[in-house]
């Protein structure tokens, strides 16, 4: 080998290395957002953040090393096969890290796939156009510097292409798939799949063709027939349109669910919540019947007891302890009395010191139920957070200016709850159907008064403000 050609193939390589690198870089942005990125661990600071980046770039590494002992082996080897086993070595290891979601991370591996041979196809063209304009220009020039200098540019240009072509892909694909937290079944997984897997047999007729014209004549078919890239790159963009349509399609599937689900939660928490401030009010109107009649026995009493001294005192103290009125909560509103009553009364059992400044607003049309649907998932959050502290509190507020009613539930905190970007809310921690939606069905009720809910946090405590306009 002479020292140009050592050069090209350094070149080569090094080129290789850096589309491998590139490709690596952008499947831990696609399934990034998808992990559960280590939940409840205890390690700390320094050492908690170097895990957390290890995790997020082993799904690279492991594609990378895969791949880049494939492109450095002595013998040629098909490049569809590695492909296929890199993606499946990255699938190996996201499911190893979080194995929540298992037909899910297959969707996403099977997407990443695709994704390289879509960003290869559409990059092709743009790279071909440059380099037939160079060789037009230099291409009689006989000087292996410029040449191998040219190669060198083109092999840059190559890979700031798929960068930039990747990294838009990836970030529409974001866009689109919006649960990304939401469990995909094996079933959805066969519905959504049977597109792509036309894709990818479309991709293999494309790729057959390529060995076959190279294998016949010795080379490129792209040198003979340039109209084969534009065919190529204009299958490619079709490809990644029905990529984007086939999760847009799942995403349309999953909020119908979620929707059906939310009303359903939603439903249910308002019947049931009717049926036991029903239940609370009759128990309340008993007791106050029979503290009314033991009033009227006592005083009866007192008067058969005059004669006698000490029973008149003990006549007197059991007067006072049955007709002390108990402590009770006044809201403006016997729906969200009941409410703030049983959570106080559940928080200072766990003993958590419990404050409320919350008063129904008057003379609007705001249904007491919706208000209480609002609390009662309000303070269960608050109720399982503040539990874990070491001071734990919990302060219920509200106020009126003009038409906008504001309610705001504050909490002590252990940490800071992650948030998601699509959603604006932390994700759930408890498990089974009904779970999950408490702070959706908070900013559904909110919404329907042409509101909305916000969220303040900075690790030591949590607030909820819902806003309502009355």
């Amino acid at each position: 080998m002479t020292d140009w050609e050592f050069y090209w193939d350094l070149t080569s390589r090094i080129s290789q290395a850096g589309l491998i690198v590139i490709r690596a870089y952008f499947l831990c942005r696609l399934v990034k957002p998808f992990l559960l990125g280590g939940k409840g661990r205890q390690d700390g600071l320094a050492g908690g953040k170097a895990r957390r980046f290890l995790e997020g770039a082993l799904p690279g590494l492991v594609y990378a090393a895969v791949m880049l002992s494939a492109a450095f082996y002595p013998k040629e080897v098909s490049v569809i096969p590695v492909y296929a086993v890199s993606t499946a070595a990255a699938l190996c290891v996201t499911y190893y890290m979080d194995r929540r979601n298992v037909w899910q991370k297959v969707f996403l591996a099977l997407i990443f796939y695709l994704l390289q041979w879509i960003t290869w196809g559409i990059t092709l063209v743009l790279w071909r156009g440059v380099y037939c304009f160079l060789m037009a220009a230099f291409g009689r020039v006989h000087s292996y510097p410029l040449h191998l200098g040219l190669y060198a540019a083109m092999e840059v240009f190559d890979i700031v292409l798929h960068f930039l072509c990747m990294g838009l892909c990836v970030g529409l694909i974001h866009r689109v798939y919006c649960y990304k937290t939401e469990n995909m079944t094996k079933g959805e997984l066969g519905l959504v799949s049977a597109p792509l897997f036309s894709v990818a047999a479309g991709h293999g007729i494309f790729n057959l063709a390529v060995n076959a014209y190279e294998k016949d004549t010795g080379k490129y078919i792209w040198n003979h027939y340039s109209a084969y890239i534009l065919l190529q790159a204009f299958f490619m963009l079709v490809s990644f349109a029905a990529v984007l349509t086939v999760i847009g399609s799942y995403e349309r599937i999953k909020s119908s669910q979620r929707r059906e689900k939310e009303e359903a939660v939603l439903s249910g928490q308002i019947g049931e919540m009717k049926r036991h401030i029903a239940e609370v009010e009759k128990l309340y109107a008993d007791i106050r019947s029979l503290k009314h009649d033991m009033a009227n026995h006592i005083m009866t009493l007192e008067k058969l007891c005059e004669e006698n001294e000490e029973a008149g005192k003990y006549i007197t103290q059991l007067k006072e302890q049955v007709c002390e009125r108990a402590p009770e909560m006044k809201s403006g509103n016997p729906v969200t009395d009941v409410i703030l009553r049983e959570k106080k009364k559940e928080a200072e059992e766990k003993k958590i010191a419990f404050t409320q400044r919350f008063h129904f607003p008057e003379n609007t049309k705001l249904s007491a139920f919706d208000v209480s649907v609002i609390l009662n998932n309000a303070l269960d959050n608050a109720i399982e957070a503040a539990k874990a502290c070491e001071e734990p509190y919990i302060l219920v507020s509200s106020y009126r200016r003009n038409n906008v009613f504001m309610m705001e539930v504050k909490n002590s905190a252990a940490e800071a709850r992650r948030i998601e970007e699509e959603s604006g809310l932390p994700p759930t921690t408890k498990e089974g159907a009904s779970h999950g939606f408490g702070l959706a069905n908070i900013r559904k009720v909110a919404q329907r008064y042409h509101g909305d809910i916000a969220i303040e946090q900075d690790g030591r405590s949590f607030k909820l403000v819902a806003m309502l306009i009355v």
